[in-house]
Formats: C-alpha cells, structure tokens, sequence
C-alpha cells in the first residue's frame, strides 16, 4: 500500500476514534420529583435543556439556565420548566454550594434581594408561567452547586399551598459554545493531516 494511502487510513481511523470525546455534547441530565395534587411524579430534564450567555440592552452580560422537563401524567402539558437569568457571569465549581430564595409576587417569584438572580420566569406550554392548579408556589429556592463556562448544576425547589413540593435537579452544558467551536479541531482539521507525499 503506497504511504499516502497508508496515512489517509490512518488518520481516518484516528478521527473516528476521536469523535465520541471531541465532538459529542454532553446531555443535560436531571429530573423533578415529589408531589403534584396529591400524586407522586417523576417529570425528566429534556435534551433541549441548555446554559447560555446572553446580554442587556447597555452591553452587560449574564449567564441564563434553560430548564425544561416533561410533566409526565399532567393532562395537555407538553413541557414545564423555567427560565433562570443569573446577576454577570459568575464562575464557581470548588466552593459551597449557593442559594436563592424566591418570593412570590402576584402571578409570579421574584428572587429575594440582595440575590444571584436577577430573573427568575417560569413557563409552560400552555401559556401560563406556573402550573394552575396548583398555581404559584408559595415558596422557593434555587441551590447551585457549579458554574463554569460549560455547565450549571444545581437544583430548585417549590412548595405549593396545597402542600405539594417539588425538587427540580439539573446538570445542563453550555451548548451554544459547543457549537460555536471548530468541529473539527482533534480530527484532522486545521490542517492536522497533511496529504502532500513530498517524502
């Protein structure tokens, strides 16, 4: 077999070997479980689940945490989840975990200041921000355990009048930086392989 062929080879296998830990995003992961009106649930992170960056109007930027899961039993729901807006960018894995409290406000939680949240929006895809019944929470609170450029792990709880709770986990990458990247650095992009036989 000539060298060129034998490197082509080569390096297409090395580029399939590759790919599962260069290219592949990791799925968001985490479930809500406890009691809704009356009745034990168990209601799964979906895949479109995501952590992202996004920025105000005067230039400033914060990190935002997409959480959707799937209210398995709650009848003509789809999704449920929530959408949490954090004060900057912060970055944080070694150190205890932090916690926000969440008020409710009419229709709605607000995080109790001075808080690492600047925003805090449910939603369901019905259209109304809060599951109804039972309605909004009479309490809650967000712990985050980790914060980095391409992971937000942490968990939410609510405790509803009827006396129902949920807690809400998740662990979710940063999936619009992964997709920013070059898909093809590690396997034989950028000029890592070299098909010129001058030798």
């Amino acid at each position: 077999m000539p060298r060129s062929s034998s490197r082509v080879v080569f390096a297409l296998l090395t580029c399939t070997l590759l790919i599962p830990s260069c290219h592949s995003t990791p799925n968001p992961t985490g479930e809500c479980t406890g009691t809704h009106l009356g009745r034990s649930v168990t209601w799964p992170l979906t895949s479109n689940s995501l952590q992202s960056t996004v920025s105000d109007s005067d230039g400033s930027a914060h990190t935002r945490v997409q959480l959707n899961y799937t209210p398995n039993g709650v009848s003509e729901l789809v999704n449920w989840g929530v959408s949490i807006t954090l004060t900057g960018e912060p970055r944080f894995e070694a150190s205890p975990p932090r916690t926000a409290k969440l008020l409710p406000q009419q229709d709605r939680l607000v995080p109790e200041e001075p808080s690492l949240v600047l925003m805090w929006e449910g939603f369901t895809s019905s259209g109304s921000a809060y599951l109804s019944p039972p309605g909004v929470p009479v309490e809650g609170s967000l712990t985050l355990r980790r914060v980095t450029p391409d992971h937000a792990e942490g968990q939410f709880v609510y405790h509803y009048a009827d006396g129902g709770i949920l807690t809400c986990t998740f662990d979710v990458p940063d999936r619009l930086d992964d997709d920013g990247q070059d898909s093809d650095v590690g396997c034989g992009g950028g000029g890592g392989y070299d098909d010129d036989d001058d030798d």
